[in-house]
């Protein structure tokens, strides 16, 4: 089998097959198992029913679901735009300072305001944007290429996020405050509603859609700044563009949810492996392996224990090892 046909057999595999198995099992597992001939029944029969399977799937499942695509989809796309722009294939999100940001965000509001919900949600990603303006104006200062200053930046501004963290956990009240805290950064999709996944919709229709419009001129910018500015890319605008974008994303993401590892950084990775570094190709395949990953992860969250386990917890356990095994099998000539 040549490789041509084993990229099209990754895509429509990845693409397709996988996001649409791990929906249909996601929906049907769980305490309250459902059938597949129940999802398709209430699916199309909205309000007719009134068994308990019903509002499982209306109410508690089937926004779950969707907004764990998404959010999975989310994630692997603003990964896979950072790992372009970076040129390096172990970039995740965390690198500007997206995630420390979004939970130093939280931790004040926990801490310094209020536990409420919409509180903590509007001072994650306040957060999260934040650091990455800190990030930006701070690589400007330097007098280094512009991917080492951003990636210098990044890590200074990931340092200073996470002390503060630290200490609003020093001071937090350690019978409510300090545990809000903790459980938050462990990431988990309980909370989910419909109204949460309306908020988070606009939100990731645009900055999806630029991202996907966009992501020839990723192609360019990943061939490095000379030469994407030869073939007519405006640089400093497309990096800042899709930056924000991704920033925007992942930011919208863990407000909701709280700490999500490892998908920014396994998904796109395990697409470029699979289907080539083509960003033409590997953004909206990445979007996909996201959705069904993080809808797999969140099932497997929600099912395997009588308690809900951190979804980060699985994200790693999961995600790690097949990262591994690929790269093992792959060898160096994955990235050439």
């Amino acid at each position: 089998m040549n490789h041509l046909v084993k990229r099209n057999i990754s895509i429509v595999v990845l693409g397709v097959i996988f996001p649409a198995v791990v929906f249909t099992a996601s929906i049907c597992i769980g305490r309250y198992p459902l059938t597949v001939e129940q999802l398709f029944t209430y699916l199309f029969s909205p309000g007719v029913f009134e068994d308990p399977g019903a509002n499982i799937f209306w109410n508690i499942r089937l926004p779950r679901v969707l907004f764990s695509l998404m959010a999975g989809g989310a994630l692997a796309i603003s990964g896979s735009v950072l790992q372009g722009i970076y040129r390096n294939p172990l970039v995740s999100p965390d690198i500007i300072g997206v995630s420390s940001g979004a939970s130093l965000g939280a931790a004040i509001a926990i801490v310094l305001f209020s536990m409420n919900s919409s509180t903590i949600q509007l001072f994650a990603f306040a957060g999260g944007i934040i650091a990455v303006l800190t990030t930006f104006n701070l690589a400007r200062a330097g007098n280094q290429s512009t991917i080492v200053s951003l990636i210098l930046s990044g890590v200074i501004i990931n340092a200073l996020a996470q002390s503060g963290v630290s200490m609003l956990k020093y001071m937090a009240d350690p019978l409510q405050q300090l545990p809000a805290i903790e459980f938050w950064m462990m990431g988990s999709l309980n909370t989910i509603t419909w109204a949460k996944l309306f908020q988070f919709m606009p939100l990731f229709l645009i900055c999806t859609v630029v991202i996907i419009l966009l992501r020839w001129q990723l192609n360019a910018l990943s061939m490095g700044d000379e030469e994407a500015a030869t073939l007519g890319v405006s640089v400093t605008l497309m990096r800042a563009i899709l930056i924000g974008t991704a920033t925007a994303l992942v930011s919208g993401v863990v407000s909701m949810t709280g700490m999500i590892a490892w998908v920014g950084l396994i998904c796109p990775h395990i697409t470029r492996i699979l289907v080539g570094s083509d960003h033409k190709i590997s953004v909206p395949i990445s979007f996909c392996t996201g959705a069904g990953f993080m809808a797999m992860s969140d099932t497997i969250a929600r099912s395997l224990t009588a308690a809900e386990l951190p979804i980060s917890v699985i994200t790693a356990v999961t995600g790690a090892p097949f990262l591994a095994y690929l790269l093992i099998k792959s060898g160096k000539s994955a990235w050439q």
